[in-house]
């Protein structure tokens, strides 16, 4: 039977810990078929109870282990541990404030034995808060679909819907030959994993969740770059940037595919730009111009209506930003 490392990033998340480690041990497959489950929980230094509470989780189940940094080493320190100390058949690093999600792990698991050319997992996009009822499991087995890696790969760079990277179940050997993630990027250093894992085969993925994104209503993230469109234009620019300057240096219409990322940005920094005229916002909406017109001057010049009918909701989101200028 196959082998799993679940490795758990945390940072001050003591009160959400027992939580995160409970929806893994509650895959009723995956306690009942796989012969090794490993759970290896890294903490950075924390300055809450989060070594305690995993020292106690590790206490009532062998299955459960710890590593701790005397020092706050940063995120990619602890996903890159996380690599360093996979030994399993596949691997999947879950943040301590996120959930697995029911059963959809060993799913995973499941696709990845049944076709070895697949190289690793993707589920669906899913967030909650804490304040919110949590999303139902998926009671029947997951639907799926198999796609080649330059394909994925393609779909990415002309596609305009997140990219679920925030969970990858991958086979480890993989992912040690891909090696760590990359500390220059700071937000979308996910994205860029996912599209050089995509360069060493078939991509499956289900049609559920691997794992449940925890929003933070209370947190600063509102005052972060999260809120500023121009700053995630720039980071998603700087992800693709690094992986056609890297792996995907060699993925066949390379340059092709990396202009169309780049069109795709210009296009939304322009109806961004729009948008926050619209509103008055002009500084903004100058940067946001002039951001687009570094990427690709045509799409500044000439309206990019196109953008409008390939975007889901584009048209919704206008007559609220129109209806919001007049009330």
């Amino acid at each position: 039977m196959p082998s799993l490392d679940i490795v758990i990033p945390c940072y001050n998340y003591a009160a959400l810990l027992p939580q995160c480690v409970g929806s893994i041990l509650a895959d009723d497959i995956l306690a009942r078929d796989l012969d090794k489950l490993r759970i290896v929980i890294i903490d950075n230094a924390s300055t809450d109870d989060s070594v305690q509470v995993a020292r106690k989780l590790a206490e009532n189940d062998p299955r459960i282990h710890i590593v701790c940094h005397e020092k706050n080493l940063g995120p990619h320190a602890s996903f890159n541990k996380a690599i360093d100390v996979a030994r399993a058949d596949y691997f999947m690093i879950l943040c301590a404030d996120d959930l697995a999600s029911a059963n959809a792990i060993s799913s995973g698991i499941q696709l990845l034995e049944r076709f070895p050319k697949a190289s690793f997992v993707l589920g669906t996009y899913v967030e909650f808060s804490s304040d919110e009822t949590l999303p139902e499991a998926h009671s029947q087995p997951a639907g799926y679909s198999l796609s080649h890696g330059a394909s994925f790969i393609e779909r990415c760079c002309a596609g305009f819907e997140p990219v679920p990277a925030h969970a990858i179940l991958v086979r480890t050997s993989t992912q040690k030959k891909i090696g760590h993630y990359r500390a220059s990027l700071p937000y979308m250093d996910d994205l860029e994993m996912v599209l050089r894992l995509a360069t060493t085969g078939v991509v499956a993925e289900m049609d559920c969740p691997l794992a449940m994104r925890r929003i933070h209503s209370s947190s600063s993230l509102s005052e972060s770059l999260w809120d500023q469109k121009l700053g995630l234009l720039k980071e998603r620019e700087a992800a693709f940037g690094s992986f056609f300057s890297n792996e995907g240096f060699e993925v066949p219409d390379a340059k092709r595919l990396h202009w169309i990322v780049r069109r795709k940005l210009a296009e939304v920094a322009y109806w961004s730009a729009a948008s926050h005229l619209f509103r008055r916002r002009r500084a903004e909406a100058a940067s946001l111009f002039e951001y687009g017109y570094r990427l690709n001057g045509i799409s500044m010049l000439v309206p990019p209506v196109g953008y409008l009918f390939r975007k889901q909701g584009a048209f919704k989101r206008i007559a609220a930003v129109v209806s919001r200028a007049f009330a």
